[in-house]
């Protein structure tokens, strides 16, 4: 390139910019998003070594807690001369409606969402709270009376039911942020508390601006556990 063309080139100083130019500033605090937890359930396969777990879990667990809920029982009616005259038997019980048609279902219920919480799907957790349920009734609660014909469906199946209402109540509540709700949701679904919860998603923002997005803005979730 001759010395001529370079003299008539503007020096790099004078070249003018091209483009938009724009004067950034700082978000408001309105449009500014924090992480916060979002609640759901995720469901998951298990193994069958899983399985034999949890359903011994809860089987230790219905040996310790029914012979302390049932101290005077036991002592005058119950023990393990009761237990061989009701074990293998099967009765239609004649418990009041209060027991068969609310504290089964109650119980079925708090069954069914303790493996939904472990990531059971809905089908698999019913399933798993049936064999529970029928552990008990002939194994355990032999203790004090044979096994009840009632007790063996109004325990997994009105509580699988009642269980899914809660289930998705519970949701509600913990999802509204209020400190009030987030209680009362862990309090009628207590196994949301339970560390293999794996429902619990921390929601991280990848933006500050307003989002169309189902999750308000927060487009990325790490698994709590």
């Amino acid at each position: 390139m001759s010395s001529q063309l370079l003299a008539q080139m503007p020096a790099e100083k004078d070249v003018p910019e091209t483009g938009p130019q724009f004067q950034t500033s700082p978000l408001p605090e309105s449009n500014k998003r924090s992480p916060k937890y979002f609640y759901t359930y995720i469901e998951r396969q298990h193994t069958f070594e899983e399985d034999l777990k949890n359903q011994a879990f809860m089987y230790g667990l219905a040996w310790l807690v029914y012979p302390l809920s049932q101290p005077k029982i036991i002592r005058n009616n119950g023990g393990f001369k009761q237990y061989k005259k009701n074990f293998g038997k099967i009765v239609f019980d004649n418990d009041e409606p209060f027991w068969n048609w609310f504290v089964h279902p109650i119980s079925g219920s708090q069954l069914y969402l303790y493996y939904r919480a472990d990531g059971y799907s809905r089908i698999d957790a019913f399933q798993m709270s049936f064999i529970t349920s029928a552990l008990f009734e002939f194994t355990v609660e032999v203790l004090t009376e044979p096994a009840s014909v009632q007790d063996l469906y109004q325990t997994p199946v009105l509580g699988s039911i009642l269980g899914v209402g809660i289930e998705n109540l519970s949701l509600y509540l913990l999802n509204t942020g209020n400190p009030l709700s987030m209680t009362l949701g862990h309090m009628i679904n207590p196994a949301t508390l339970l560390p293999n919860f794996q429902g619990k998603l921390l929601l991280v923002p990848l933006t500050n601006f307003e989002s169309s997005s189902s999750l308000g803005g927060y487009l990325s979730a790490q698994v709590e556990f």
